[in-house]
């Protein structure tokens, strides 16, 4: 067995040279003279590739080893990308892009929910630029004693409340179901300012703000008094003094002061007084003021100065701080002022100190 299997090496390799010595002389002049382009342009690609297992051959390639031999820091180093980006026609690009429907995919409310405004506006001069464009020093005199008349507020409310024996007397609440914002004496002030918006308003602000009423409605009626006296001198030469007619100055001023009160709350909510103190009427349930609820609270604003202006300090003890005239009126008084941007002032100026 060894011996035959070890002659049979030099017997192969002896046939092995006979055959080529034989066949290649027959074999090359063959291949020669095959057409190789011929015989692929009769080859049906098509048919070929139709017989092709595409699912099969995919199977059959390790996609982690073909992955693993790319050189991916070689690729891309090779790639021109200044060359790219000089190919792309961006204005053709971006008119193949669908803008409706791309908006229509996005989701706003929960881009917005993951946009940090706080850190937006620390990181941009937008809050300087609502400063700049609402400072001065009337503005800034105006945010500080709404603040502190804002604190006297709470001061007295409670007050009334730890004698009243009554919960937490630091909890506000608001008209139409406004959630509680309880230990507002932690904060401060502007952000103190910002959370009481929509809460009833205490007594101390709305008192200040009817004694800067008085002052206007006494202001201007002696002014259009002068004025009027003036014209009837000047234009009917008419001697006419307010002395002399007491009983129709009273009358003129109690229809003034209806006019005033009631006409500027069904107008816009708020008196001079109330908008420089930042109250606002509305109605008990939220709503703004109607007309018959602006006059009404008017008719019967002096109601609430009997008995030793009792019904003005019904608003002291009550939890939603509605006094006499609210009641009758159907109305409330609310904190409504820009508070925020009044924060973001106050903000720019402690920076900027």
């Amino acid at each position: 067995m060894e011996q035959k299997d070890s002659s049979a090496g030099p017997l192969r390799g002896l046939a092995g040279r006979m055959v080529d010595a034989v066949v290649a002389p027959l074999v090359q002049p063959v291949m020669d003279a095959v057409d190789v382009d011929g015989v692929v342009d009769r080859i049906d690609v098509d048919e070929l590739l139709a017989r092709i297992d595409v699912d099969e051959l995919l199977a059959r390639i390790d996609v982690d080893a073909l992955i693993a031999r790319i050189d991916v820091d070689g690729l891309v180093a090779r790639v021109d990308i200044d060359g790219l980006v000089a190919r792309v026609d961006l204005n053709e690009l971006l008119d193949r892009v669908d803008l409706d429907r791309l908006m229509a995919r996005i989701d706003v409310n929960a881009l917005m929910e993951r946009v940090d405004v706080n850190s937006l506006m620390a990181r941009t001069e937008l809050g300087e630029v609502i400063a700049r464009s609402t400072t001065g020093v009337f503005g800034q005199l105006v945010d500080a004693v709404r603040m502190a008349v804002m604190s006297l507020d709470l001061a007295l409310h409670g007050l009334a409340a730890r004698v009243l024996r009554r919960g937490d007397p630091s909890a506000q609440t608001g008209p139409g179901g406004i959630e509680v914002q309880s230990a507002v004496w932690r904060l401060r002030p502007q952000d103190r300012a910002v959370a009481l918006q929509g809460r009833y308003a205490g007594a101390v602000s709305r008192f200040l703000a009817f004694l800067l009423d008085v002052a206007v409605l006494g202001a201007v009626f002696a002014m259009l008094g002068v004025l009027t006296t003036e014209a009837l001198r000047i234009v009917a030469n008419v001697s006419w003094s307010s002395a002399d007619h007491r009983l129709l100055v009273s009358v003129l001023y109690v229809l003034w002061q209806l006019l005033y009160f009631a006409g500027l709350t069904a107008g816009t909510g708020r008196t001079i007084g109330k908008a420089v103190l930042g109250v606002f009427v509305v109605q008990e349930d939220g709503t703004p003021v109607t007309p018959r609820g602006a006059v009404l609270r008017t008719i019967a604003f002096p109601v609430s100065f009997l008995l030793f202006g009792a019904g003005f300090l019904l608003g002291v003890v009550r939890r939603d701080r509605r006094q006499l005239h609210d009641l009758v009126g159907g109305t409330a008084v609310v904190y409504a002022w820009d508070a925020e941007t009044a924060r973001l002032r106050a903000g720019t100026h402690t920076a900027a100190a």
